[in-house]
């Protein structure tokens, strides 16, 4: 097969009993994508056919909804009698099956970040009303890093959608308690407890329960404890056994209320090992610091995603200029903690906190390298987010529409505290 549609083929990447996957260019957007190719014959007549072309159609509807850098998108679906394919994001490095054995386990901080971003994709598509209902290893993409997309929302479950729910789908060895009883529905305490599975198994290096056959297993989930991971693997923080063990409570009740829960004991852990003095930073950390930001407040979470893309991260001391007065500079700064203050000459223009931004006018003056106005210092142990203009008017309209306002505000709120002291002192 040289092309589908208007993609050209590179190469197959895999198949199945329903379809083939292949690498291809799409030559309008100048990207590789990955193609989901259904045979015909797997999605007509039988009882099974009917079954996989409502999981394909799902997954098709979901085409240019699903815009979240955790979750892989979804460009473009067609779906005919005779030929039906779904145009994926490609996502090169594999799953975290590679992951899960013993040799390849990540370190535990590693997997407390990718464990935080799967519980940011997931709280996302719980909001448009999609559980994913299969989330497991397998179902989560490798970028780089810790960065994952998690994929194959093709079992997903809408709530606000007329489709026909999908019934017996899902693994066994990540399906909660009440889910293979038959006592409730897949719902966001099921998908909670299946990401709770995929956390240990990154953890411990082997799945909770394990037994010679399906029903084994499922026996085990049903009334059976499990170990925590730290019980197979020296060394690990008692704090992600602990939240390891709450995401797969038996009891749903007993489990996190709501992704949101589930993501903030995950960000505690690293607060733990940030006061420690192990660990520079994480995304998690700087993610939800960005959140109590008053700068980022009408950031969606897309854009705060975007935002610690493109921009640099720095502690400094007390007494650290951090831009000085007739220097040249193309970026701009936003305080994520601690205080400066603002010079001119002798004279101090403002003392700014948390939240504020300065520097603004590299990115305002839409030339390179304006003369700094101004020299800004350190007062305090400072936090610093550093946005080269350069790289913001390269980010999305949503991103620099939203820092346009943040910048407009600034300056009016910063004028009408000049006018004021010029009313005092007249």
């Amino acid at each position: 097969m040289e092309a589908i549609g208007k993609y050209k083929v590179v190469r197959e990447l895999g198949r199945g009993a329903t379809g083939k996957v292949y690498l291809a260019t799409d030559p309008f957007a100048s990207r590789q994508v990955a193609i989901k190719v259904a045979y015909p014959d797997a999605l007509k007549n039988s009882e099974e056919g009917a079954f996989y072309k409502n999981m394909f159609l799902n997954e098709a509807s979901l085409a240019g909804k699903l815009h979240h850098p955790h979750i892989v998108q979804i460009y473009d679906a067609v779906v005919e009698e005779d030929f039906s394919y779904i145009v994926m994001e490609f996502v090169e490095g594999g799953t975290l099956e590679k992951f899960c054995e013993p040799g390849t386990l990540l370190d535990p901080a590693e997997v407390a970040e990718i464990i935080f971003k799967c519980v940011r994709a997931l709280a996302f598509a719980s909001k448009l009303g999609l559980t994913h209902r299969d989330i497991k290893p397998g179902n989560i993409l490798h970028v780089d890093g810790t960065d994952i997309k998690i994929a194959d929302f093709g079992a997903a479950i809408n709530k606000v959608s007329d489709r026909t729910v999908i019934t017996n789908v899902g693994s066994p060895a990540y399906m909660a308690p009440e889910l293979v009883t038959g006592a409730a529905q897949a719902s966001a305490p099921t998908d909670i407890y299946a990401l709770g599975v995929v956390m240990y198994y990154l953890l411990a290096g082997r799945l909770p329960f394990t037994g010679a056959n399906t029903m084994s297993v499922i026996y085990q989930i049903v009334n059976t404890d499990p170990e925590p991971p730290g019980a197979h693997r020296q060394g690990l923080l008692p704090d992600l056994d602990e939240i390891t063990l709450k995401a797969m409570a038996k009891d749903p009740a007993r489990r996190y209320a709501t992704w949101e829960e589930f993501g903030q004991a995950l960000a505690e852990v690293w607060k733990k090992l940030h006061a420690a003095g192990e660990r520079e930073q994480s995304d998690t950390e700087r993610f939800n610091l960005c959140r109590t930001l008053s700068f980022f407040k009408e950031f969606p979470e897309n854009e705060l995603w975007e935002v610690l893309r493109i921009s640099k991260w720095a502690k400094f001391p007390p007494n650290t200029a951090l831009i000085k007065e007739g220097d040249h500079g193309d970026s701009f700064f936003v305080l994520a903690g601690g205080y400066v203050r603002v010079t001119r000459g002798k004279r101090t223009l403002n003392v700014l906190s948390a939240g504020d931004c300065f520097g603004e006018m590299s990115y305002l003056a839409h030339k390179d390298a304006p003369h700094r106005s101004a020299t800004v210092t350190t007062t305090s142990d400072c936090i610093i987010v550093k946005i080269r203009a350069e790289d913001l008017r390269a980010s999305s309209l949503t991103c620099r529409r939203l820092f346009d306002e943040r910048f407009l505000n600034t300056l009016v709120e910063r004028l009408e505290a000049a006018n004021e002291q010029l009313a005092v002192m007249s």
